[in-house]
């Protein structure tokens, strides 16, 4: 584009910089400054002398005052044909994230053509282009400013957002350029694009400490949310009476210190319970009673260890108990597995339970996690045949502990 700032009262309808070519139309004038502009930007300045149109193409030619190269054998300055070459490269993997969260770290380089640090010469990020990914950190500043040598490195981080999707992504910089004795010769360089493209992989999350529901399981056994007894009538112990099915403490009551003093957390805890003598319930026939709680979190229960006993009447009724991070499991699940010795069937089965967060023969409660004490009169690959004969069938239990 021209930019014509004096020149003599001619309307002129529509330039393209074009060849320059000799007129019919010539208009004379005192000398005007012209400047040459791509998108707006200057890229440099002259003064002519005369401007011409060819009425017949449109084109137009300016004779100048003096000889001008506008820069270099290419019509520009140097700067501004160096930074029309910039690039910008990936230099580390070109796949990323995964593991658990989906973050991962681009390394990038770009490469501004320049020979050296040249003043006027600033870059910075311009966006990115991709799918199913963020930038958390790095593409934000300034690459360099106002002084750009011929590299600049950068790491950016970057994470999936989406927990089935692999994303991808593509970093945008662009290069301005300044004279640093003409403010009206200026230029950028925009749409510098990072290749290759980077896969960002999504995360994987870790599995769920517990679930609230038996149809999250992988293989529920039949067993729905629905056929869970939510109350009934307790005897025996320090809690009889017709209590809620729902939590753990309104059975076997609380005991102190479960959780460090002065924490925010203290929801759900209160197991084992100051509750150790053997209580008796009803469970009605096709249901399943399920216990919620948290093992404790305080250090001074680190290695305590108890046991569940139980029993039932009549005594050949198929029962099945066990200690478990979803409400109606019996047995292991691939998405929520047990050990064995979480597991207790047949008359007079034990339980035994130890809290820690290292290994253990017994069934391992581990500090601040939720967990059920699940029952039921059925077998355990079978939970949904019930094996009461009656409407409802006894079971005795009782959480046997020191503390």
């Amino acid at each position: 584009m021209i930019e014509s700032r004096k020149y003599s009262p001619v309307a002129v309808v529509a330039l393209a910089f074009g060849a320059f070519l000799f007129s019919a139309t010539a208009v004379n004038a005192a000398d005007f400054q012209v400047s040459v502009k791509r998108n707006g930007n200057t890229q440099c300045t002259m003064t002519g002398s005369m401007l011409n149109i060819d009425p017949a193409t449109g084109n137009v030619s300016i004779d100048l005052s003096a000889d001008f190269p506008c820069g270099s054998s290419t019509g520009y300055p140097v700067p501004v044909t160096a930074i029309a070459g910039a690039s910008l490269s990936v230099t580390g993997q070109t796949t990323v994230g995964g593991g658990t969260t989906g973050a991962g770290t681009v390394n990038l380089q770009l490469n501004t053509g320049l020979s050296a640090v040249t003043p006027g010469v600033s870059c910075v990020p311009d966006g990115f282009t991709g799918s199913n990914v963020s930038i958390v950190s790095g593409w934000s500043a300034n690459l360099c400013g106002n002084s750009c040598g011929a590299t600049v490195t950068r790491n950016v981080d970057v994470q999936n957002t989406s927990a089935t999707l692999d994303g991808n992504i593509t970093f945008k910089a662009k290069c301005t350029y300044q004279d640093q004795t003409d403010a009206n010769l200026s230029t950028v360089r925009s749409n510098i694009n990072s290749t290759p493209s980077v896969t960002v992989l999504h995360g994987t999350a870790p599995p769920a400490n517990y679930c609230q529901s038996v149809t999250q399981l992988s293989d529920p056994k039949g067993l729905t949310d629905a056929m869970r007894q939510t109350s009934g009538i307790v005897t025996g112990g320090l809690y009889a009476g017709n209590i809620s099915f729902m939590n753990y403490v309104t059975m076997f009551g609380v005991s102190s210190n479960t959780f460090p003093a002065g924490s925010g957390d203290t929801a759900g805890y209160g197991f084992p319970g100051d509750n150790t003598s053997t209580i008796a319930t009803n469970i009605s026939r096709d249901k399943y009673v399920s216990l919620q709680f948290r093992a404790p979190s305080n250090a001074l229960w680190d290695q305590r260890a108890g046991y569940y006993s139980f029993a039932v009447n009549p005594q050949n009724t198929p029962f099945s108990a066990a200690i478990a991070p979803c409400p109606g499991q019996f047995d292991s699940d691939p998405l929520f597995p047990i050990s064995a010795a979480c597991k207790g069937e047949a008359l007079f089965s034990d339980i035994n339970w130890k809290i820690t967060s290292g290994t253990t023969p017994s069934c391992k409660l581990e500090p601040g996690k939720t967990y059920y004490l699940n029952v039921i009169h059925a077998p355990r690959g079978t939970p949904s045949q019930s094996g009461c004969a009656s409407s409802t069938c006894k079971v005795e239990l009782r959480n046997a502990h020191s503390y």
